[in-house]
């Protein structure tokens, strides 16, 4: 009798300690979940760009192991570059699902380093009709490697202008940033390319031509003979759009000698001359092309109104090239 009251008396101890456990905790404030302040900014792009839902917890670190995800097509070496040089910058999502590839990337041209490291290559922008979560996504490739894709809205925007491309990829500048240790990796990837109706010539040539690269912008003189024709190109192109220009060699009559210009045609009109300085720039570029049968062509842009129009070129000048970079540029055969 006395044993089954002992065990009693001990049950009722029991309970009564893991009650006043239990009342005490009830009153003691949870420690609150320390977020990372980035926690929802990535969480939303995941969602926005894959589709996705990101488990909770702590801050998701990017993943180095290669995923069985959907693997967009890889550039065919037939980009081109955007005909205008007037660019705007635009983010890459989906970095941190690329970590390999981007470290693989810097371990090649720079290094990956906690410090980080900053790099500007050439991107290769590639429309992926067949991506299970976007039909009109563009994936973005540095160096070979998949690097991410172009924000969802950017896409939409970019997609069918960049397929009917001649080689349906675009080459664009791009900036790359990487810091990473031994277990994490944090990277950045942005884009400098004009708006989807500027990646094309808006009047292009038939004829054989030697193409500039765009370079620094260089004023046209005497503009005002020739605003007949500027107006009805404005009328056409509008303000601030970028047309091809031709230049080639001219002998202008002065009252005691004559001397030779580079004078600028667009359409087959003239619109202006180089000064002195410019012509010395540009003249060699024409002769050779002059020598070779074919047209030297720059991009130039158009500003004002039916009053006044001002025309500047933009492209590279004869001693900023060299010897590589000329027998490249005289391949080329038209726009």
């Amino acid at each position: 009798m006395e044993t089954l009251l002992g065990i009693a008396v001990l049950v009722v101890l029991v309970w009564v300690f893991a009650r006043t456990r239990r009342s005490s905790s009830e009153h003691v404030p949870k420690r609150a979940l320390q977020v990372s302040p980035f926690r929802t900014e990535i969480d939303t792009a995941v969602s926005r760009d894959y589709a996705m839902t990101v488990p909770g917890g702590e801050l998701r670190k990017i993943h180095r192991k290669t995923t069985k995800e959907h693997v967009p097509p890889a550039p065919s070496g037939r980009a081109v570059e955007a005909w205008s040089p007037r660019t705007q910058q635009l983010e890459v999502a989906g970095e941190w699902y690329r970590a390999e590839n981007l470290r693989t990337l810097f371990t090649r041209r720079a290094k990956v380093s906690e410090a980080g490291a900053e790099m500007r290559l050439e991107a290769v922008l590639v429309p992926d009709p067949f991506n299970p979560f976007d039909r009109r996504a563009v994936a973005v490739f540095v160096d070979g490697l998949h690097v991410g894709y172009m924000e969802r809205s950017d896409a939409a925007a970019y997609h069918s202008a960049i397929a009917s491309l001649p080689g349906a990829e675009l080459a664009v500048p791009s900036r790359q940033w990487l810091r990473g240790t031994a277990q994490d990796t944090w990277a950045r990837v942005t884009l400098s390319l004009p708006k989807p109706d500027r990646l094309c010539c808006p009047n292009p040539t038939a004829d054989s031509c030697v193409v500039l690269a765009p370079g620094s912008t260089i004023q046209v003189t005497r503009e005002e003979q020739y605003m007949e024709h500027l107006a009805s190109l404005l009328a056409r192109f509008g303000s601030e759009t970028v047309v091809a220009a031709s230049l080639r060699a001219a002998i202008e009559q002065r009252p005691r000698s004559t001397v030779e210009v580079v004078a600028v045609d667009i359409d087959g009109q003239q619109v202006g001359i180089l000064s002195p300085t410019q012509t010395a720039n540009f003249l060699p570029l024409v002769r050779r092309a002059e020598s070779e049968g074919r047209n030297l062509i720059c991009r130039a842009s158009l500003r004002g109104n039916s009053l006044k129009v001002d025309v500047a070129l933009h492209a590279r000048k004869a001693h900023e090239l060299d010897d590589v970079e000329l027998e490249q540029l005289f391949a080329t055969s038209r726009i």
